[in-house]
């Protein structure tokens, strides 16, 4: 395999607000449905429609798209990255580290039906770091990937580092 090529993109991440008070709204809701079940209808009719739309909340962000940013291409020779209209190119051999987050297939909030939520990163000679959030969308582009990191990693001598998920 001479190259890999992926997209870079960012995904929304919720602030902790936003989950705190969904989980509370899902919970309260949930009591006041199912454990007291009031008999005035419209406060049980409320609590439906307010766990209804806690639970399309909780569970729907695996379907929301992350935002393409560019494209990663990793050929044995250097890094090319295509983001926002410019092109870098990084050699392989001016990198000082290369590391991979590799979160799985089975992770509840870096999980989305378009592909796992994973991070490249690596630091250049001149100190400049980057951190790329990548997505691999199916097993077999997880094992293209593993198997092109692992010959870089022997035909370069640099070391790829893996955090995460360490099944990768």
């Amino acid at each position: 395999m001479n190259s890999f090529e992926t997209k870079i993109v960012k995904t929304w991440e919720p602030s902790w607000t936003v989950r705190i008070l969904v989980a509370v709204l899902l919970l309260g809701s949930g009591v006041i449905a199912y454990v007291w079940k009031p008999e005035n209808p419209w406060l049980l009719h409320s609590a439906h429609a307010v766990y209804v739309i806690c639970m399309f909340i909780a569970l729907g962000q695996s379907f929301l798209k992350p935002r393409t940013l560019g494209f990663l291409k990793i050929t044995r020779d250097e890094i090319i990255i295509e983001k926002e209209n410019e092109l870098k190119i990084y050699k392989i051999t001016e990198l000082q580290d290369l590391g991979f987050d590799y979160v799985g297939y089975a992770s509840f909030w870096k999980h989305t039906i378009y592909g796992n939520k994973n991070h490249l990163y690596f630091t250049h000679r001149s100190g400049e770091k980057r951190d790329l959030e990548i997505t691999l969308s199916n097993k077999e582009m997880k094992e293209e990937f593993k198997s092109f990191l692992k010959e870089l990693s022997e035909n370069n001598f640099l070391k790829v580092q893996q955090s995460g998920n360490f099944s990768f």
